[in-house]
């Protein structure tokens, strides 16, 4: 059975139509004011639907009007230019239905190599359900249009199977936007499988609103992976976050969760910040005992909670920070004393020993009782006193780019789930803490097929010129062999739309690879290569050639 499920496999490879992965873009088009145009605002004030066949450039400030839609289909790859920011005002919508096999892409224009966190601006959506605060603004204002309202169900749309790449870009000091940044954003919104790597600043912020969401990955953020404010009232299960040791806030903190009510710490303005977290894996700068992280990283408690937040967190899983958890604010340690804050059947490995003033890895420097609070038995919390990465036994969270955050056997997630809680009816019932059900590996998990986690070294086939200034076509072609069939010899020719890692590969009907013919970084341009079968017996071959972002497959007769 192994290799007629290998055999199945190699036929499948190119079953994605996506024109970024296989190559072939029709068109182009800019999205917005034109290149090179900064903060300059463009207003799309109607219906828009883009197509998967064209690259599309988004330029400068763009914005969907109140009434308006822009739709994007399953594989559309959407590039942006410096500065350049997505922006669905409330009223507008937002209809981006990717797929697990052909997901949506925003990404940097800049080349493999070279692109960097904030290079672009990222994507934001505004409603009107209810927030805390009086039409408030993102970002200081540089965004324009306020957001919120009295319309907890308003739905900005559809949001699913989205991958959001380097963006966050910095304004001013200390006035970067996110990833995914939501403002009053409803729970008539359809919110879930999005990736968002390598964000200036946080990954994911709500301000606000009711919106659920669920299968939400952060990659390499700068700041916070999931930060929460300003009346944020949502549902959100299975999270995922994974820092890159060799990135920080640079004029901040780096953490796992933080969550606010607003900027003040005695604040009263209603409704409060209070969203339930369930079966989050959220893995800190140190995810192995073995990981080096460099002692200027800015990185310190593996979650905040603080100015009259109300956040809570249920079986879940906080490893790789210094420290552990700390609540701040009189108004914020009352909510968990009276037990409107809750964390529960939440694991923590946090590596210092004490925080300055602390007798455990918590900040009893902001609340004596905190540890205590913690470690109540009924709560089931593990973690208070220093551990270890592989303390909490994730398979092999050695490779950054290859993550695998599945509990190993003898995980103490494993089983250790509770959903007898009345706040978490209606949650999917799970037996594990953290985002991974331990019997399935990763190709089996929610992350499979629709995540990267290498979006540096992705070389997306989008046009290339050469140093004449002539285009080179974006696409990757796998011609058939010639002669077919053949004996003893055959010649492949393949074409490579970008310079990039390649390999061509030939498969017996079982599977077995009986020839690698290609392995290298190859550079753009088009290839012949001989596969001699001399050694081999009669029969059907499988060739393959793949390389970051493409892969096909091809079929060859041997006769002798």
């Amino acid at each position: 059975m192994k290799g007629l499920s290998t055999l199945v496999l190699l036929a499948g490879l190119a079953a994605s139509t996506t024109a970024w992965a296989v190559g072939g873009f029709k068109g182009e088009e800019i999205l917005g004011p034109g290149l090179d145009s900064g903060r300059t605002e463009y207003f799309q004030n109607w219906d828009r639907t883009l197509d998967p066949d064209t690259l599309y450039t988004l330029t400068g400030l763009y914005y969907v009007t109140d009434s308006h839609t822009i739709t994007i289909p399953a594989g559309c790859f959407v590039q942006a230019d410096t500065a350049a920011t997505l922006i669905i005002q409330r009223g507008g919508q937002i209809m981006a239905t990717g797929s697990a096999s052909d997901p949506i892409v925003f990404t940097s224009m800049k080349p493999a190599g070279e692109r960097a966190r904030g290079d672009w601006g990222g994507v934001v959506l505004l409603g009107r359900a209810p927030v805390n605060k009086v039409d408030p603004l993102i970002e200081g204002g540089i965004i324009s249009g306020t957001y919120g309202g009295n319309e907890p169900e308003d739905s900005s749309g559809i949001f699913r199977y989205v991958r959001i790449e380097f963006p966050g870009y910095r304004f001013q000091l200390n006035n970067e936007i996110n990833g995914l940044t939501m403002g009053g954003v409803g729970r008539g919104t359809e919110l879930h499988h999005i990736q968002v790597s390598y964000s200036f600043d946080d990954a994911y912020e709500w301000f606000g609103g009711t919106v659920n969401a669920n299968y939400l990955v952060a990659f390499g953020t700068t700041d916070d992976h999931f930060d929460t404010d300003f009346g944020y009232r949502g549902r959100l299960q299975f999270g995922f976050g994974l820092n890159d040791p060799g990135v920080w806030d640079p004029t901040g903190e780096t953490r796992g969760m933080e969550s606010d009510n607003d900027g003040s710490s005695s604040s009263t303005d209603e409704p409060f910040t209070h969203p339930y977290l369930v079966n989050f894996t959220i893995v800190g700068p140190k995810r192995t005992n073995d990981t080096l992280v460099p002692p200027t990283t800015s990185a310190d408690y593996s979650a905040v909670t603080r100015r009259s937040s109300q956040s809570s967190l249920y079986n879940s899983v906080i490893m790789g920070w210094p420290w552990g958890l700390s609540l701040r604010d009189a108004i914020t340690q009352q909510w968990a004393l009276d037990d409107t804050l809750q964390w529960r059947n939440v694991s923590i490995s946090a590596l210092i020993e004490k925080v300055t003033g602390s007798n455990s890895v918590h900040g009893e420097d902001r609340w004596d009782q905190v540890t205590t609070w913690f470690n109540t038995p009924e709560y089931n919390n593990i973690g208070s006193e220093p551990r270890l990465p592989d303390d909490i036994g994730l398979t092999d969270m050695s490779d950054l780019n290859n993550p695998n955050p599945v509990p190993a056997a003898g995980s103490e997630l494993i089983g250790s789930a509770d959903f007898t809680n009345p706040r978490l009816a209606g949650f999917q019932v799970v037996t594990y803490r953290g985002a991974f059900d331990p019997e399935l590996d990763m190709s089996q998990q929610w992350t499979a097929g629709w995540t990267n986690f290498d979006p540096q070294n992705t070389y997306y086939p989008v046009p290339v010129f050469d140093e004449d200034g002539n285009e080179v076509p974006s696409h990757v072609k796998l011609a058939s062999s010639y002669p077919n069939p053949f004996n003893p010899s055959t010649v492949i020719k393949f074409s490579v739309p970008v310079k990039g890692p390649v390999t061509l590969t030939v498969y017996d009907v079982r599977g077995n690879v009986v020839a690698a013919i290609v392995d290298e970084v190859m550079s753009m341009g088009t290839f012949e290569r001989t596969f001699d079968g001399s050694t081999l017996s009669s029969g059907t071959y499988f060739y393959r050639l793949q390389g970051n972002g493409f892969s096909e497959t091809g079929k060859m007769q041997l006769v002798k």
